[in-house]
C-alpha cells in the first residue's frame, strides 16, 4: 500500500495520542543562541565595552569544544545603557525573535535581574547568569533560573566585616551608590556588623557617578570611621572617595567588593593622580589573570587573547570583570550540557535542575579549588591588597567558604 505524506501524518499522530508520545517531534535548531544585555553606554560603560570581548572568545572555545551536544552556539548581545527596562527589552525581542534556539541569557544588572524575575515563567523562561552578585537572585526557591558565578554581595560584606573585626576594628562607615546595586548588602552589613561587635558610624549614598566627593569625605570624617565599606561603584567614584579622604589627612582604610577591583582601574588611577590607593584591600572571588600556576583554564584564555586581541590590552591581561563573564558563560554551558547528555530538552527547568546538581567541580583555576553551586551561588572568595609600586592585587587570605 502506498501512503503519502499526509496519511502519514495522520496515522503518526492517532498513534502519539494512544502511546502518549508527542504528536510533532522538535528537530534540532541548527545553532542555540546565548542572549545578552550590556552597559556598552551610560555610567558603566567601560565596564561593558571590556566584558564584551568575553562573549567572542567563549563563542569560539565553547563550539570548538563542540558546542552544546554537538550544536553550535552564537552570542546575540545588545547595549542596555545600564537601564533595566532597556534590558528588558533586549530579553523581550531576543524571545520573539529566536525562540527555542534562545536557551540562555546574560543580563547587565542587579536591576534587570529583578525586573525580569516575574517574567520568567513556562516558555518565557530561560537560565539566566549576568554581572550581579545580588543577594536576593541566589535562592532557587524564588529565583530557580538565575544563578551567581561568586558569593553574593551579602557574602562579600560579611567577609570583609570579618577581617574587620579579625584585625581588632571597632568602627565602620558605609558609602554606597544609589543603585540596586549599592543598596544591596547594606542593611544585612549592618545587622552582620553589630553580630560582631562593630559600630557602624555611618551610612552615605552617593550618586553612581559625579558624586560631591567634599561632602561625602566631609561626612566621613566626621563620623571617625577606622574603616570604609565601598559599594555600589565600579570606575567611578571609589577612587575619587579614597583620594578625597587622603588630601584630607584621613587614615581610614578603605574595603571594596568585587566591582571596585580591577586592577586595570587601580593601575590607571595610580598613574594619573599617585599611590593613594595603596593598602586598598577588597574581595575576589577568583584568581587574577596573572596568577596561572595551576590554572590550565587561564592558560586557555591566554592563548586566545594572544590571537583575538592581537594590538590591544587584552592580548595580555583579561580584566576581572570579563573573568566574571565567562565563569558565568562556563557554568551555564555545563548545565546546559549535563541536560544534552540525558536527552533531555534544553528547557529552563531541566537546566536549572542540571544547574543546582554541579558539585565539586575542577573549573580549571578560576576558583582557589573545586566548586559546587548551593542556593544558585558559589560562596567562595579570598581578600586582595593592591600595591601601588606593582600595580597588582596580591591575596592577604586565605581561599574561604562562606
Amino acid at each position: 500500500m502506498t501512503m503519502n505524506r499526509r496519511s502519514f501524518l495522520k496515522r503518526s499522530a492517532a498513534a502519539s495520542a494512544v502511546i502518549g508520545a508527542p504528536s510533532l517531534l522538535k528537530a534540532q535548531p541548527a545553532e542555540y543562541v546565548f542572549g545578552a544585555s550590556l552597559p556598552l553606554t551610560g555610567p558603566f560603560a567601560t565596564a561593558g565595552q571590556l566584558v564584551a570581548p568575553a562573549f567572542a572568545m567563549a563563542q569560539r572555545l565553547i563550539n570548538e569544544e563542540g558546542g552544546i551536544g554537538g550544536v553550535p552556539i552564537r552570542f546575540l548581545t545588545e547595549d542596555s545603557g545600564y537601564v533595566p527596562q532597556n534590558a528588558l527589552a533586549n530579553y523581550q525581542r531576543a524571545l520573539a525573535t529566536e525562540g527555542e534556539a534562545l536557551v540562555a541569557y546574560f543580563g547587565d544588572s542587579t536591576g534587570f535581574m529583578k525586573l525580569v524575575a516575574p517574567e520568567l515563567r513556562g516558555d518565557q523562561a530561560r537560565l539566566m547568569g549576568s554581572t550581579s552578585f545580588a543577594s536576593e537572585l541566589a535562592n532557587p526557591e524564588t529565583n530557580p533560573y538565575q544563578f551567581l558565578a561568586g558569593p553574593s554581595y551579602e557574602d562579600q560584606f560579611d567577609i570583609l566585616l570579618q577581617n574587620i573585626a579579625n584585625e581588632g576594628g571597632s568602627s565602620v562607615a558605609f558609602i554606597y551608590s544609589n543603585t540596586e546595586f549599592g543598596r544591596d548588602p547594606i542593611a544585612h552589613g549592618k545587622a552582620r556588623a553589630e553580630e560582631l561587635g562593630l559600630k557602624v558610624v555611618l551610612e552615605e549614598s552617593t550618586k553612581a557617578q559625579g558624586a560631591d566627593i567634599p561632602t561625602h569625605v566631609t561626612k566621613l570624617a566626621q563620623s571617625g570611621a577606622e574603616y570604609c565599606l565601598l559599594q555600589g561603584y565600579v570606575t567611578g567614584v571609589w577612587p575619587q572617595l579614597i583620594g578625597g579622604a587622603r588630601q584630607f589627612g584621613l587614615p581610614t582604610k578603605f574595603m571594596g567588593t568585587f566591582w571596585g577591583m580591577e586592577k586595570i582601574i587601580a593601575d590607571r588611577v595610580t598613574a594619573e593622580a599617585g599611590p593613594f590607593l595603596e593598602g586598598y584591600q577588597g574581595v575576589m572571588p577568583y584568581r587574577y589573570f596573572y596568577d596561572r600556576e595551576g590554572a590550565p583554564r587561564y592558560e586557555t584564555f591566554a592563548e586566545m587573547s594572544k590571537e583575538m586581541f592581537a594590538g590591544t590590552p587584552l592580548e595580555t591581561y583579561m580584566p576581572t570583570w570579563t573573568i566574571q563573564t565567562m565563569c558565568a558563560i562556563e557554568i551555564v554551558v555545563r548545565a546546559l550540557r549535563d541536560t544534552a547528555e540525558k536527552d533531555l530538552p534544553l528547557t529552563a527547568d531541566n537546566a536549572a535542575e542540571s544547574l543546582a546538581a554541579i558539585r565539586d567541580w575542577d573549573m580549571g583555576g578560576y576558583f582557589g579549588g573545586p566548586i559546587s553551586l548551593e542556593g544558585n551561588k558559589i560562596g567562595t572568595g579570598r581578600v586582595y591588597t593592591y600595591g601601588a609600586e606593582s600595580g597588582l592585587f596580591t591575596p592577604s587570605s586565605d581561599w574561604f567558604t562562606v
